[in-house]
C-alpha cells in the first residue's frame, strides 16, 4: 500500500514544544492557587462551625429563658435574674427560674430537684449550673470547650417589658482559641413569661 505524503501531517518539535510550555504554566499557576483555595474553604469551615456553636448555645439557654416564670400553682419572686459573677461584665450572668417537675413551686436552690438554672461568663467560658443560688457561687460546669472556643462577650438584657411577657436580647460573641481571628457575634431576641 502506498504511503500519501500530503494525510501525515503531525505537530513539529516547536509546536509541540510551546503546547508543552503553556500545559507547564497552567499547571503551576493551579498548584501555586489550590493551597489558597484549600485554606480559604478551611478558615470558611470554621466560620460555620463557631457560628452554628454559639447558635446552639443561644438557642439552650434562649429555651430557658423562654420557660422563665412558669408555674404550675402559685409562685412567688422574681423568674429571671440579670447580675454578673465576681470580676466579670455586668448583666454577664443569667439566673432563669421555672416549675419544672410542675409542683406548683419554684424548688430553691440547694434541693435535688432545684429549679433555678444559671448562665454566666467565666474567664472566657460560658458556664451552667442548675441549682445556682447566685451568679459568684461556686459548682459551675462549662458548657463550651474553653481549649476550644474562647468567649469575649455573653451580655443578656432586658430590652421591654409588658403586661403579658418581657424581651430579652442575648448577645455571644466568641473566637476559636487557636486562631483568635476567626470570630462570630450571635444576637437573638428572646420573649419570656412576666413574674
Amino acid at each position: 500500500m502506498p504511503v500519501n505524503l500530503a494525510r501525515c501531517q503531525g505537530f513539529t518539535l516547536p509546536e509541540v514544544m510551546i503546547a508543552m510550555g503553556i500545559g507547564s504554566m497552567l499547571m503551576l499557576s493551579a498548584a501555586q492557587i489550590y493551597p489558597l483555595m484549600r485554606q480559604r474553604s478551611q478558615s470558611l469551615g470554621r466560620h460555620y462551625q463557631l457560628e452554628q456553636l454559639l447558635r446552639q448555645t443561644t438557642f439552650a439557654i434562649g429555651k430557658d429563658i423562654r420557660r422563665a416564670g412558669f408555674c404550675n400553682g402559685t409562685c412567688e419572686g422574681k423568674s429571671v435574674i440579670i447580675g454578673n459573677a465576681a470580676g466579670e461584665a455586668t448583666s454577664s450572668c443569667i439566673l432563669v427560674i421555672y416549675d419544672l417537675n410542675r409542683n406548683g413551686t419554684w424548688d430553691k436552690p440547694g434541693t435535688a430537684d432545684s429549679e433555678y438554672f444559671g448562665y454566666r461568663l467565666r474567664q472566657g467560658g460560658i458556664e451552667i449550673q442548675r441549682g445556682a443560688g447566685d451568679c459568684s457561687s461556686g459548682g459551675w460546669e462549662k458548657l463550651l470547650d474553653p481549649a476550644e472556643v474562647s468567649v469575649t462577650r455573653f451580655v443578656v438584657t432586658e430590652v421591654a417589658a409588658s403586661g403579658s411577657g418581657r424581651l430579652y436580647s442575648l448577645q455571644l460573641e466568641a473566637s476559636w482559641s487557636k486562631n483568635p481571628f476567626i470570630h462570630r457575634q450571635v444576637t437573638e431576641m428572646i420573649a419570656g413569661h412576666v413574674l
